[in-house]
């Protein structure tokens, strides 16, 4: 028996209305469904620009910003321009890229939207039938992998080499995901670079060397000013990384980062 699931992909569209000139008809539109976007992914808000008679306001030679706000104090998130689709018909878009939230905590904002004309005057767009400038976003989280921030990797010296704190791993985060990516930035160094794993629980000890992406068993450097990134496969419970400076070495092992 097979279970078939239907995904369904619909634009977020609204009316907004510019009031600018005089109209003797009173039919504003009234928006009462709330948008909904997603931490994880990019989100496209669709705006069709009307007057007070619901007819479109040709966009050609206007300019339409849209902010995104903090719904208690007021505070400005974002704002972008949004994209004239089909300015005849006074339609445009306005996207939320994932990375725009990746620090943003979910839940309730408002959106607001400003038209801007050929002579630099700028004007409301109206949400509703009682001239409210602003429209409810609720910012959802959970339905998309969140974003995961490298972690820095600080070192403390071990006779003449410098080895690092224990980095949680794959398996201390019960993730089954085995690959691993440091980005290592150096300055006129000469030595080589290992990393280490562990599978106990704590991280003091029983640690062994991890073959890198390419089979060597550390990455050997000579007078390297770069930064590159070098992957490797492994289930650890915690990560270390050694550095062992040669000893003609006159640089310096200036940032790691580690993810996973």
């Amino acid at each position: 028996m097979s279970d078939t699931f239907t995904m369904l992909y619909y634009p977020q569209r609204t009316v907004l209305t510019y009031a600018g000139e005089f109209s003797r008809t009173r039919n504003m539109p009234f928006n009462t469904t709330r948008k909904t976007i997603y931490k994880g992914v990019d989100s496209t808000l669709g705006f069709d620009v009307k007057n007070q008679d619901r007819k479109p306001i040709n966009l050609l030679g206007k300019s339409i910003y849209v902010n995104f706000m903090n719904v208690i104090n007021g505070q400005l998130i974002l704002q972008r321009k949004a994209n004239l689709v089909e300015p005849e018909s006074g339609y445009c878009e306005f996207t939320i890229f994932s990375n725009d939230l990746a620090a943003v905590d979910p839940g309730f904002y408002q959106i607001s939207a400003v038209i801007t004309d050929s002579q630099g005057i700028s004007h409301s767009l109206f949400a509703d039938n009682n001239r409210k400038a602003t429209l409810e976003i609720e910012l959802l989280d959970g339905a998309y992998p969140k974003f995961v921030a490298s972690r820095t990797v600080d070192f403390y010296a071990l006779g003449s080499d410098y080895l690092s704190q224990a980095l949680p791993g794959n398996v201390a985060k019960n993730d089954t995901d085995t690959l691993h990516t440091l980005q290592i930035t150096t300055s006129n160094y000469t030595g080589t670079i290992t990393v280490l794993g562990s599978l106990e629980y704590a991280s003091t000890g029983n640690y062994f060397v991890i073959a890198l992406e390419d089979g060597s068993t550390s990455l050997s450097l000579t007078d390297s000013s770069a930064t590159q990134a070098v992957n490797f496969d492994t289930n650890a419970r915690w990560i270390k990384i050694k550095h062992s400076p040669a000893l003609t070495n006159i640089g310096t092992v200036d940032k790691i980062l580690y993810r996973n």
